[in-house]
């Protein structure tokens, strides 16, 4: 249909809907919700920017109409403001720093490049021909500091910082998630100083779409915020991570959405070293503690797996003292039995990505995969 068509039938929806309120609140929330698709349809057909920017504003109301009406018939109080909801996944102030993550340096540099520095400098790069805007998708093992980076990222441009989950957006109410996606892009669009919204397991958000209508209707509202945010007038960057990039929306991973990719791998020596330090800080430490071998013989290993060695070889002389009452500190032999008993969790994902890589030869995770191979 073209756009005429699609707003006409949107207003008569719309006007079904305020008759049937009352008397048929069940009957108004779908007439909300059809007039809020009829109008993101619309939006999708105009070539006119603020039409565009109208389209939406209205279609997110409605959204907001039908999630209000569906609350009232359930508990017959008023509902909740879905932007109370948002507000609670805000970090007005991230601490976090990329200096306070441990190697990655290759990672770091390619998120400054794509991310930071067009975001604060949006005139050289737009000199320099190059678009500003849209995302990010960080894939990888899981356990490798996806969300870490994230967070350090909102910390280097010096902006607020949205941990979102697919959880806290998605609803078993049609229409409810597309008013959680409009109540995240407006409350982030308030920000002072801009916003950095990361979508943490983005698989369960933005994975291909069903034949479910609501699947359909939520990832085209994600699609239509997310198109809005390359405006010069908004501050907005987006990141994404997941374990499985192959199962993302083709749609969501086209230029000006996250069209950039990044890999994020299990921790290289640098970046072992220096989280192997920081778990055994203020742990008393024999002198025959061999960090350099530690290193070496945990490659491979993702973040969250040198945590739980950590506390697997402080568990042994634990142990050993609830049952002796004889006090020794943690040993290097205490790291070799654990180490004996412990294998990189990384090791199914890779499995996993090249099978998918032998039937998907084309896809563009396989360089990044097949480079993350290699031995340091």
């Amino acid at each position: 249909m073209d756009e005429l068509t699609l707003v006409a039938q949107a207003k008569e929806q719309m006007m079904r809907a305020k008759e049937l309120e009352t008397s048929k609140p069940e009957e108004s929330r779908k007439s909300f919700l059809s007039a809020a698709h009829l109008l993101i349809q619309a939006s999708k057909e105009t070539p006119a920017v603020e039409a565009k920017k109208r389209y939406v504003e209205v279609a997110n109301s409605l959204y907001w109409h039908a999630h209000a009406v569906e609350e009232q018939r359930v508990s017959g109080l008023p509902a909740s403001e879905p932007e109370e909801k948002i507000k609670g996944m805000l970090i007005a102030k991230p601490k976090t720093r990329f200096k306070d993550i441990g190697g990655l340096s290759d990672v770091k540099d390619e998120i400054r490049l794509k991310i930071i520095e067009p975001f604060k400098h949006p005139e050289i790069f737009r000199k320099y021909g190059k678009k500003v805007g849209g995302g990010i998708l960080m894939f990888g093992p899981p356990g490798c500091g996806k969300s870490l980076l994230a967070e350090a990222t909102a910390g280097e441009a010096d902006v607020a910082f949205f941990n979102v989950k697919a959880s806290d957006l998605k609803s078993k109410y049609v229409g409810e998630t597309e008013a959680n996606i409009a109540a995240l892009f407006k409350v982030a669009r308030s920000q002072p100083k801009g916003a950095i919204i990361f979508f943490d397991e983005f698989e369960a958000l933005g994975g291909v779409r069903g034949d479910e209508v609501h699947e359909r209707n939520f990832v085209s509202q994600l699609l239509t915020e997310m198109d809005s945010v390359g405006n010069k007038s908004q501050k907005i960057l987006l990141i994404a991570a997941t374990n499985v990039p192959w199962a993302i929306d083709i749609a969501l991973r086209r230029e000006g959405r996250f069209g950039t990719t990044v890999f994020v791998p299990p921790p290289d020596a640098e970046a072992r070293e220096a989280i192997i330090a920081l778990h055994l800080q203020e742990r008393p430490l024999d002198g025959d503690i061999d960090v350099p071998l530690l290193v070496k013989k945990t490659q491979g290993c993702s973040g969250a797996d040198l945590k739980a060695l950590c506390e697997s070889a402080t568990d042994i002389p634990l142990k050993e003292y609830l049952a002796t009452k004889k006090a020794r500190n943690i040993a290097m032999r205490d790291f070799e039995t654990a180490l004996a008993k412990k294998t990189p969790t990384t090791k199914p994902w890779f499995s996993l990505a090249a099978a998918h890589l032998k039937t998907n030869p084309d896809d563009e995770v396989a360089n990044a995969i097949a480079h993350a191979s290699r031995p340091e």
